[in-house]
């Protein structure tokens, strides 16, 4: 898989945030699922379209799942593949097979890349990176794509490792009894040993990924560092966390378009969207905004073409949220949202949609991360993205707010909104 890093970015020339009066009667709606994604157990991420056919040897929409293997893990239970099979010159079943099989290498393949806990034979992959600090290691083509892009974005959320390490054992507490010794916003101690870790993270002479050239990295990390992670017991200088399914994403839509397959979108769990579909063909897209306990849908974004979305919230929409959030008795809710100045799970809004018909979904969260992981929302620096091609949709106040220009609204009767583009 490879990309083209464009560095000469078109200035911004940010177009005033519109405003959308919802109506107070269905605010307060408790969230509906749509039945096809209560089909497909993906959750309230998105939906596609009305029309759903199954069936292998059919033609229409149809949920490509991977083929079962018991000897090599796979991230396809984290994704939902639709594609309509049958509208190119193969039949539907013969393209159903030779989907399923793709699929299921790719997905295997892209576990194995990411993987910050297991080496593989022949493969370069997080773990190896974090195995081998001030060493070469020749890396898979998508990881080096993947640190290529973080490193052309400046962000240094990966080398927050440690950190997310200990969010992991947040997350899975059993109760709030447990919490505190993983929790800093509970534990001074752990706050300043978070802050700690932070420092090293966003100081680029003490851990860093130098790109070599021909899928070649060397994680540098100074003495200093090396020293402390001894003492700390720290083997994890980065790691993807919760970023992991947007690159992940871009490599199955990738692979895919590539191939030739482009009659489907791909969906992730937890929030990022591929759209291949280059045809003229409606899709769509929820709103959701929290308010509270309440989970509201006051809008829909329909679209067309290829399309990367990226949904971040910070609060559990299905079970397999449980990975991303822990929420305390009071309702407070930790997520793995976090800040690299400090090491603190921070997010300026309930609900952030951004999304982009010429980036890809990493791309697009390594644009909106800093201002989403916040403690005050920076809408002009949202507008700002415009000049990007980065658009977004949010509530705040009981206001619908989008930034992209030439949208339109129509209001369904039952007061939701749609947008239109």
């Amino acid at each position: 898989m490879g990309r083209t890093i464009n560095t000469k970015r078109t200035p911004p020339h940010p177009k005033p945030v519109e405003k959308v009066e919802l109506s107070e009667e269905h605010l307060k709606r408790r969230l509906v699922l749509t039945i096809l994604f209560l089909l497909l157990g993906a959750g309230a991420i998105a939906y596609g379209f009305m029309q759903f056919l199954s069936g292998d040897d059919d033609a229409g929409w149809t949920e490509i799942e991977a083929n079962a293997t018991s000897d090599e893990l796979s991230c396809s239970e984290d994704f939902v593949f639709l594609y309509e099979l049958g509208a190119g010159d193969t039949s539907a079943l013969a393209e159903n097979k030779v989907l399923k099989t793709l699929y299921t290498e790719l997905a295997v393949d892209a576990y194995k890349f990411f993987d910050v806990d297991y080496t593989y034979d022949g493969v370069g992959n997080v773990c190896s990176i974090n195995r081998s600090p001030n060493e070469i290691v020749t890396v898979e083509p998508a990881l080096y794509n993947a640190l290529e892009l973080v490193q052309e974005y400046g962000d240094r959320s990966i080398y927050l490792g440690p950190v997310y390490q200990m969010y992991d054992s947040l997350l899975f507490c059993e109760g709030d009894s447990q919490t505190a010794d993983y929790d800093p916003y509970q534990n001074s101690y752990l706050m300043e040993y978070y802050g700690e870790i932070a420092a090293y993270a966003c100081d680029p002479e003490s851990v860093d990924i130098e790109l070599l050239g021909d899928n070649q990295v060397r994680l540098a990390v100074s003495e200093e560092y090396l020293a402390y992670a001894e003492e700390n017991g720290i083997t994890d200088y980065i790691d993807f966390s919760w970023m992991t399914n947007a690159f992940i994403t871009d490599y199955l839509a990738d692979s895919l378009i590539e191939n030739g397959y482009t009659h489907g979108c791909i969906t992730s769990y937890d929030g990022f969207v591929r759209n291949l579909d280059d045809r003229d063909v409606s899709y769509s897209f929820a709103i959701y905004s929290r308010d509270g306990s309440e989970v509201d849908q006051p809008a829909i974004l329909q679209y067309t073409g290829q399309q990367s979305i990226v949904y971040l919230r910070n609060y559990m929409m299905s079970e397999k949220d449980a990975y991303h959030y822990y929420e305390m008795d009071d309702g407070e809710i930790r997520t793995l949202y976090l800040d690299p100045a400090d090491g603190l799970c921070k997010s300026a809004l309930n609900d952030l949609v951004s999304y982009s018909g010429e980036k890809s979904c990493a791309e697009v969260l390594l644009s909106v991360k800093e201002i989403y992981i916040a403690e005050e929302l920076d809408a002009e620096a949202l507008d700002a993205l415009t000049g990007e091609s980065v658009y977004t949709v949010y509530v705040l106040d009981g206001e619908l707010m989008y930034n992209e220009s030439g949208l339109t609204e129509e209001r369904s009767e039952d007061g939701v909104i749609y947008l239109t583009r």
